[in-house]
């Protein structure tokens, strides 16, 4: 990337900053591809995935896992 395209970025909205980092994040997700996942991880995403579709899956809400970790720190 040119200095210049730096520069265009830089003097971009903040929409257009975070419209630009869902471009990427998607191109990212493309060129990813689930057979680079080890079996393990693969049974564990299957695991998850069945257990919020049966509905026993239970979620925590973001205040308790940042209080959580902020324990540690």
């Amino acid at each position: 990337m040119t200095k210049d395209q730096l520069t265009y970025l830089h003097r971009l909205s903040v929409k257009e900053k975070i419209n630009v980092v869902q471009e990427l994040w998607d191109d990212i997700a493309k060129e990813q591809s689930i057979e680079s996942l080890s079996m393990e991880h693969k049974r564990i995403l299957d695991e998850r995935i069945q257990c919020i579709d049966s509905g026993t899956a239970q979620f925590k809400s973001w205040s308790e896992v940042t209080n959580k970790y902020q324990k540690l720190i």
